[in-house]
């Protein structure tokens, strides 16, 4: 067992009539000096060679060097203003952080975001929710950070052609298929699979009730293997 991991961190899921082994791997806090191979090899030693090795996305970006200073986004009086109107959910404060809307405006264009604010105000009125991520784009629905534990990072989504090459890098040093994934409580996505994994289609189902929890758990590894 790896150092760190608990006991009991272990469940089967049923998909499709098959099932799955998901074994949860908890890690010491890691931060932006570590290194993201080194930290599958120390902790992914009770892993099997036909284990998917499922990596959340956001370890993924910041031991990758993908991470951006939060100080870089300094956010201006548009930033600041809306958002004052996001609703966050829950413990998730999204863009309510001015300067991941900072982020945002400077990502998308302000054009884009403007029109996706007014929309949304609109939309509201009639009981309609989501207008505004439906026009922002992906960029405005998955930035992450911003907020403890890494309040001074920003953490701006895989582009889909680098987060298929990690994974596939990832595979050759560590013998494993790996999936990089975005699921939280409120649903998500498997951002990318290497060429030996189980489908982004039944990974996704096979998380789906978000085994590994929020970040604050320190569990951003699963081992998923087909029994």
């Amino acid at each position: 067992m790896a150092v760190g991991q608990e006991a009991d961190q272990s469940s089967v899921i049923i998909v499709d009539d098959r099932s799955y082994l998901r074994k949860l791997v908890r890690t010491r806090w890691l931060d932006e000096h570590d290194d993201l191979v080194a930290v599958l090899l120390e902790y992914g030693c009770d892993r099997h060679p036909e284990d998917t090795i499922v990596v959340s996305e956001t370890v993924s970006l910041l031991l990758t060097g993908r991470s951006l200073l939060v100080e870089s986004f300094q956010p201006r009086w548009d930033a600041r203003l809306l958002a004052r109107f996001v609703r966050p959910h829950h413990d998730t404060l999204g863009l309510s952080i001015p300067s991941k809307m900072q982020w945002v405006l400077h990502t998308v264009g302000r054009p884009r975001i403007y029109t996706a604010a007014v929309a949304a105000a609109v939309t509201r009125l009639f009981g309609v929710q989501g207008t505004f991520y439906r026009i922002a784009g992906d960029p405005a629905r998955q930035i992450d950070g911003g907020c403890p534990p890494y309040q001074d990072r920003l953490l701006p989504p895989f582009h889909p052609a680098e987060a298929v090459e990690l994974c596939n890098e990832l595979q050759t040093k560590l013998g494993n298929p790996v999936a990089i994934a975005d699921i939280n409580d409120f649903g998500g996505s498997i951002r990318a699979v290497s060429s030996r994994s189980l489908p982004a289609t039944t990974l996704k189902r096979v998380l789906a009730d978000n085994p590994m929890g929020q970040l604050r758990r320190g569990t951003p590894f699963i081992l998923v293997r087909a029994t």
